[in-house]
């Protein structure tokens, strides 16, 4: 199985999502780019408008499908594609550059913690 498939397996719906360490976001006309802080240090990553949009709407922390709801409110209907499906990509490649965060919190636990 290739990573984008076992991630997509491992993301259910309700898998909670939060951002990563994140340092600075800088947004103008020309687009958003986002510092974030890793293991080997901080590096630079260019967001597209859906990436963005994904990473806004992940706010303080979100389900994966509370997010797809939000993104359907803000944007609407993709023109071509499946909305789940175009989200699920869009939050695992932003979980790829660790801007966002994917687990899954204990059933009872209500720190808003979530666990890879």
């Amino acid at each position: 199985m290739s990573a984008d498939r076992e991630g997509a397996a491992a993301l259910t719906s309700e898998a909670l999502l939060r951002p990563g360490e994140l340092r600075d976001t800088y947004s103008t006309d020309d687009g958003t780019v986002v510092l974030v802080e890793g293991a080997a240090g901080h590096r630079v990553v260019r967001l597209s408008p859906l990436g963005s949009a994904v990473l806004e709407a992940v706010g303080s922390g979100t389900t994966l499908a509370a997010l797809e709801v939000e993104l359907r409110s803000r944007l609407g209907e993709p023109p071509a594609g499946n909305l789940s499906e175009l989200v699920l990509s869009a939050t695992l490649a932003l979980v790829e550059e660790d801007l966002i965060v994917a687990g899954q919190g204990h059933k009872d636990d209500n720190s808003g913690v979530t666990q890879p």
